[in-house]
């Protein structure tokens, strides 16, 4: 009886280290995969607490971005966390924010957000507020326009809309969720669910468009450039 007790613990203790073992090698496989694209590249300077901006010919600032710190490779690639970059057009006032973004050129034209991305739109005129959160997106920021094919929520005053993949047109003001999209909206003590292919919201009017047809060949396009950056294959 105690001889195969002690085979039995035996055997469960080889299993768990096998176990730990496996699972340690998990860890460090995704760490030196999130650290990859900085680990080959050789640094050339990193800023704490970093802060900038960019003013237009009327002396207007166009955007600020901030950050926990900065750094800045030798091919220019550039690495930022806790980004918060805050948007200025017309009356219209965005801020956007995720754990780390990347711009791999550091021109400022495609800004990779990863983790926790945050977009918030105010109308100071109006008082409407828009609210989208998502995990991965894509900001280019001469266009103004940011996408993913990831789950987006957005929250309006008196809706929740949630859907997959988005395309969200800063300048004019459209959002489009690209798929399998649901909206609750409230009306006093009544909720109503609205149900879509693709919905477009103008945040400019407060309206929304619902379309039977998702927009399948925007969101191949979206999902192949955000797969191939984030490498989420």
């Amino acid at each position: 009886m105690f001889v195969t007790l002690s085979i039995f613990q035996r055997y469960l203790m080889i299993n768990f280290n096998l176990f730990i073992i496996f699972f340690s090698f998990l860890l460090s496989c995704h760490s030196s995969l999130a650290d990859d694209t900085t680990n080959q590249r050789e640094l050339k300077n990193k800023v704490y607490n970093f802060s900038s901006k960019n003013i237009d010919a009327d002396m207007s600032t166009k955007w600020r971005l901030t950050g926990l710190y900065l750094e800045k490779y030798k091919d220019n690639y550039t690495l930022i966390k806790n980004p918060k970059l805050k948007l200025f057009n017309s009356n219209l006032i965005t801020n956007i924010s995720s754990e780390t973004a990347i711009d791999p050129t550091g021109n400022m034209d495609e800004i990779y957000l990863k983790s926790n991305v945050f977009v918030n739109r105010d109308n100071p005129s109006t008082g409407d507020n828009v609210k989208l959160y998502t995990s991965y997106a894509i900001f280019y920021l001469p266009k103004n326009l940011i996408e993913t094919d990831q789950d987006v929520t957005i929250i309006t005053s008196d809706s929740t809309t949630t859907g997959n993949g988005l395309s969200a047109n800063l300048e004019s003001g459209l959002i489009t969720i690209l798929s399998n999209v649901e909206r609750i909206v409230s009306n006093g003590d009544q909720l109503q669910t609205i149900k879509g292919n693709q919905m477009i919201y103008n945040t400019k009017t407060g309206k929304w468009l619902v379309k039977n047809k998702p927009a399948s060949e925007l969101k191949r396009s979206i999902e192949n450039k955000v797969t191939t950056t984030f490498n989420l294959n």
